[in-house]
This record gives C-alpha cells, structure tokens and sequence, in this order.
C-alpha cells in the first residue's frame, strides 16, 4: 500500500462516473490514457487545519467524482508521451491553443506546466494507477532538460522538435519548486527504493534552487537562475512563486532553516505591499522590485507586459498559493493575509464570481471592467475562500462556477489550474510529511 491511504467509493459511483467520463474514448496518440477499468474512486485525505471548509452544497461523494472526472479529462488532453521513450510532459499546445507567457512560437511545454503536471499525477497517484508510469517519465523529460546553469533546475520552454527554445535554457523558479514538491510527494507516496530515488532526486532539485534562485543574503526567491543577484532583476520576486506550503515542507524534509528564512521574507513582502499599496483588497502584483530597500510593486513592462505593477495573469495564483500553508501546516500568516482580499472579493462581485475582473489595479479597480470570469483567477478563489466558514456560500459559488466549465472552453493554463484548484477544493492536497 502507498504511504497515501485510501478508501473505495462503491462500485456504482464508479460505474456512473466512468460512464458520464465517455469511458477515455477519446485518446490523443502519444497522449496517455486512465486505465478506467482500474480507477480507485477516492483518496482519505490528510486533515486540513480545523475550521477550514469544503464546498458543503454537494456530497463529498459528488465533489471526489467531478474531480476525477475532469481528470480524466485533463490527463486525456494534454499528458503526451513524445521526445522519447517513457518520457511524458505536459503538452500545453495540445488544445491548439497559444499558452502565453513570453513561450516561443512552436512551444511544447513550460518547465511550469512540467511542474503542474507531476503534482497532479502524484497527488491523483490513488485514483490513477498508471499515474506513476506518467510520474516516472515525467522525471526522465526534466532530467533531459536541464538548465543551462547545470543539474537540478529545468530548462523553461522546449518547442516542436523537442529541444529548448532560443531562449529556453535558463530556469523559472515557479517550475521548479513545484518539481520538487512533488518529488517529495512522490517518496511518500512510493517510496525510493525503486527505479527512481525520489527523496535523492528532491535534494538535487532543492540543492540547485537554493544554490541559484534564491538570493543569498535578501532571501527571496528569484525569478529564474538567470537574473544575478545585483540591479533589477537581482531585487525582484514574483508573487506566483509564493509556495508558502513548499517551503514549509523544504525546511521540514531537509533540517534547513534557510528554507524557513525564504517563507519568513516572502511574507514580509507580502505585508508590505498590503500595507503600503492594498490596504483595502490585499491584492498583489504579478512582480515586485526594490527589494533591497522596500518592497514595490513593478512598473509598466518590467519584464511580461503592462500589467507587471497590477494583480494580474501571475498574480491570479497568489490566493491558491498562499491559501495552502493555512489549510495544510496551519500558518496564520497566510489566513492574516487572505482575510481581508476574500472580503473584498466578494464584495467587489457581490458574491457572484463570474464578476471578478481578468486582473484588476492594486486599490481594486478592473484593469478592463468588461473582461470577467476567467478560470485562471476564479479558481484560486475557491481554495482562498477554503480558509473561513464565513466565506461558505461564495465557495460554493465558485465550486459551481469552476466546475461547470468544460475542457474545450479553456486553454492549458485555466484548466491545469482548475484541476490543481479542485484537487485542492475537494480536501485532496497533501504534504509530504
């Protein structure tokens, strides 16, 4: 039995559920299908902190079949088995669709997607019995991809052929935190006395991100391997990259405090930027600069785009981020920061999260008041919302809302998220302690 315990729904639900998922008829080649016939239905999930909630507007029965039908569906779409043998990524154009994000034209995948992708499989591992096969390839594609820097991080964006892209090589701090999260899920759920030392493989990871993305004295985490440790760059954060519950499990598995400096100074950023730039919604920027003074939200074009300064496409997974180190190690930090920008968010829709704006300026207005109801930042809000009973009808408002969309509407980044957010909505989350 894996370290994850697990218990079996009754084999009707799991009939009627496998019916209502079309039964993975509709496999992309190189793609790699559930084995249906061998689904287990449900994971017993590690307790969230007490007085946390879960959308209560369905069963927990219903909740545990909507999420593992959507991932199947998810898995179906964008998990391929290409750039050779046994080895898997996610495959962010296999919607047809332009993922954004500074890619290069022809992009395969993104070391952030690559990230997604093995959380997921890990965290879904009790319900998938083939998710390890995946998992395992998955390991085999970053080990080929590489940043340039040397071992341990990933190369940032592979195109059509495989290789990396012109710019490709260097690293993003955000995939590879969530690589090695979940390699450390991966010897929970495991073990490391197989093909793959997943406890081993994390250390590299973790060795290399604190060794070339984190700043050595500021303690905060650096966009990439490529930004130095001086100017403009050296002094910048994004706020995405605010794994507040990774660190807390890096400090825990490795005996190293530095990991615990790292979550320490990203919640200082964060309690600056409120009290000095939000202290009416809590919202953040995608980027923050200055940090060898204080902290500031970016200007115009810093690095993305305009919205750079504003709580914008980096920013939507700031409220899911944070929101887990309350849920999972209980940090009163995250639940002081996210109070206030639930509060605010139900008030700027009036509870109806089909009006949250497509990114929005640091005093609450709408960057565009005609653009709502993107995945992408509805779904963070329900795992935000997960923090206080108060917020129990605008979480089942967003349930609803989230889980109503269909794969075909999104793209690869609002349905991944969706799927990492439902596998947190649903009480699903883990930590690798």
């Amino acid at each position: 039995m894996p370290a994850m315990t697990h218990r079996t729904l009754a084999l009707a639900i799991m009939t009627s559920l496998l019916a209502a998922c079309g039964g993975g008829s509709d496999y992309q080649s190189g793609q790699a299908p559930v084995n249906a016939a061998e689904v287990v239905t449900s994971l017993a999930p590690q307790p969230y902190t007490a007085g946390t909630i879960r959308p209560n507007h369905v069963t927990q029965a219903q909740l545990d079949q909507q999420r593992l039908s959507f991932y199947q569906q998810w898995k179906n779409k964008y998990i391929a088995q290409e750039c050779g043998a046994g080895r898997y990524f996610v495959k962010v154009n296999a919607d047809g669709k332009f993922s954004g994000g500074g890619t290069q034209n022809g992009t395969l995948t993104i070391s952030e997607a690559h990230g997604y992708g093995m959380l997921i499989s890990v965290l879904m591992a009790d319900e998938d019995p083939g998710a390890k096969t995946v998992f395992d390839g998955m390991v085999a594609y970053f080990r080929d991809h590489q940043a340039s820097s040397g071992p341990g991080l990933m190369a940032w964006n592979q195109i059509v052929g495989c290789g990396n892209s012109s710019d490709g090589s260097s690293s993003a701090t955000d995939g590879d935190l969530d690589i090695a999260y979940a390699l450390l899920l991966a010897h929970r759920q495991w073990g490391s006395t197989g093909a793959i030392n997943y406890r081993q493989e994390a250390q590299t990871v973790l060795n290399a991100i604190m060794a070339r993305e984190v700043h050595p004295s500021g303690k905060h985490l650096l966009l990439g391997d490529w930004t130095g440790t001086t100017g403009k760059y050296g002094y910048s954060t994004r706020t995405s990259d605010f794994t507040m519950s990774h660190l807390a499990a890096f400090a825990a598995s490795t005996g190293d405090a530095r990991w615990s400096a790292v979550r320490d100074r990203s919640y200082a950023i964060i309690d600056t930027l409120r009290t000095s730039y939000s202290p009416q919604t809590s919202l953040v920027p995608d980027f923050v600069v200055n940090l060898n003074i204080a902290a500031k939200p970016a200007a115009s074009n810093f690095l993305e785009g305009t919205t750079d300064g504003q709580y914008s496409w980096n920013a939507s997974r700031y409220p899911w981020r944070v929101a887990l180190d309350y849920l999972v190690y209980g940090d009163q930090r995250a639940f002081n920061a996210l109070t206030p920008f639930n509060a605010w968010a139900r008030t700027q829709t009036g509870n109806n999260p089909a009006k949250f704006a497509s990114g929005y300026k640091l005093n609450g207005t709408p960057i565009k008041a005609n653009e709502t109801n993107e995945l992408a930042f509805v779904s963070a809000l329900g795992v935000a919302a997960m923090i206080a009973p108060e917020n129990q009808a605008w979480l089942n408002a967003i349930w609803t809302n989230v889980q109503g969309r269909t794969l075909q509407q999104e793209d690869y980044y609002g349905n991944s998220l969706k799927m990492l957010t439902m596998i947190g909505m649903t009480g699903r989350w883990a930590k690798p302690q």
